[in-house]
């Protein structure tokens, strides 16, 4: 009996909770956005040339306007950079007087290369206006973007008696308006903020503005009546050709380098890997080192030469008395110790030579080829003798000699 007891009680709980789960709570449907894939994730306009693709229109990529569509095209262009080259403005205007139809969005309107022949023009005083949709809007947190634009009386509409459309996408952008008042456009489309798109004549061709250029891209073309309107501002028919022109694009350098040079440059690579090799560090050397000997007395004038040719007669002079002391300071006891004058002294009596010729022969001073020569000569002669006698061992400490004191 006590467990039934439980039983109930635990019942009536989980009923009443669920009742006030119910009463809390409110069950709606969510629209969660399918993340972009595949060209979409690149491409903003992808879903309007599938649109295209679909109502029989042939739909063309370019990377950049090096060369103009066929005539009768619609060409859309987005790209900022279009005009790179100069001439490329004066061939997109002869293009749309020959027939060509230009649609670009807002921004381009006021685009250097365009304002000198477009016959458009950008105003921010805007004049509201009310219009009447066919159908009430139904105002969800989802369509808070979106207004109704109509097609004026005085152009031809695009669709039979409808005039009135529900277009969603942020806009927050001046009107375009022709620059001629008095000559109607071909087709526009205005709303509360003023005319959005406008068509105009450009000699056999036309150009127009879309100013509320969002509801092209992916996210917007299938919402409200976008679609529509896309269609009638890009002038879709069934077989037409549209030529994009999103962004000026160009192969990568290196890319272009190697399809066009690649000859050349497999040459220079095996050029500077010789060159490393060449430079580079060795275990050891190219051939056996040759035996030291004394060198001969050509030897001897060919390294002289490449010494003055290198270094002038004043280095040679410097080398060979340095050379010199050298010798004395190995022959000659307390060599280093001494004064200049002294030094010459010791040479002097140490080898048998005049110590008058020896001083003159070490001044420093300027010299001709003869006394170059002949100071030369007393120098080496001085260092050989120098070098013929025994070396003078190295003096003994006082207190390494003196026997240590017990």
């Amino acid at each position: 009996m006590k467990d039934r007891l439980i039983l109930v009680l635990l019942g009536v709980l989980l009923l009443a909770g669920g009742i006030w789960l119910v009463s809390a709570t409110e069950w709606v449907d969510v629209d969660v956005p399918t993340p972009a894939k595949g060209e979409a994730l690149t491409n903003p306009l992808y879903a309007t040339e599938k649109l295209l693709g679909a109502l029989g229109a042939k739909v063309v990529k370019h990377k950049s306007l090096d060369a103009m569509p066929p005539p009768q095209a619609r060409l859309v262009l987005v790209s900022r950079n279009w005009d790179l080259f100069p001439e490329r403005a004066q061939r997109l205007r002869a293009w749309v007087a020959q027939g060509g139809h230009l649609v670009i969005p807002g921004f381009l309107a006021r685009h250097t290369s365009l304002t000198g022949w477009l016959p458009v023009t950008e105003e921010n005083a805007i004049s509201p206006q009310k219009i009447t949709p066919a159908r009430p809007f139904d105002r969800t947190a989802k369509d808070l973007d979106c207004r109704a634009l109509e097609e004026p009386v005085e152009v031809a509409p695009s669709y039979g008696d409808s005039r009135v459309f529900r277009v969603c996408g942020a806009y927050f952008g001046p009107q375009y308006l022709p620059v001629n008042r008095l000559a109607a456009p071909l087709w526009s489309l205005r709303g509360t903020a003023g005319t959005e798109a406008v068509r105009v004549q450009v000699g056999q061709g036309t150009v127009t503005v879309l100013g509320g250029w969002g509801l092209l891209g992916n996210s917007n073309l299938l919402r409200a009546d976008n679609a529509q309107v896309a269609a009638a501002a890009l002038q879709a028919r069934a077989g037409a050709e549209f030529w994009f022109v999103a962004e000026e694009a160009r192969e990568p350098f290196a890319s272009w380098l190697w399809h066009q040079a690649w000859v050349a440059l497999l040459l220079g690579l095996l050029a500077l890997a010789l060159a490393l090799w060449r430079a580079g560090v060795r275990f050891g050397p190219l051939a056996p080192s040759a035996p030291s000997h004394r060198r001969s007395m050509a030897e001897q004038v060919r390294g002289t030469a490449r010494f003055l040719h290198m270094h002038g007669p004043k280095a040679l002079h410097t080398a060979q008395l340095r050379a010199l002391h050298a010798s004395a300071a190995r022959q000659l006891p307390r060599f280093s110790q001494l004064e200049p004058a002294r030094r010459t002294a010791e040479i002097a009596r140490a080898t048998g030579l005049d110590v008058r010729a020896l001083e003159h022969a070490q001044a420093d001073r300027a010299r001709n080829r003869g006394a170059l020569a002949a100071d030369l000569e007393l120098l080496e002669t001085a260092r050989r003798r120098l070098d013929a006698r025994e070396p003078v061992p190295p003096p003994v400490s006082s207190a390494a000699s003196s026997p240590s004191s017990s």
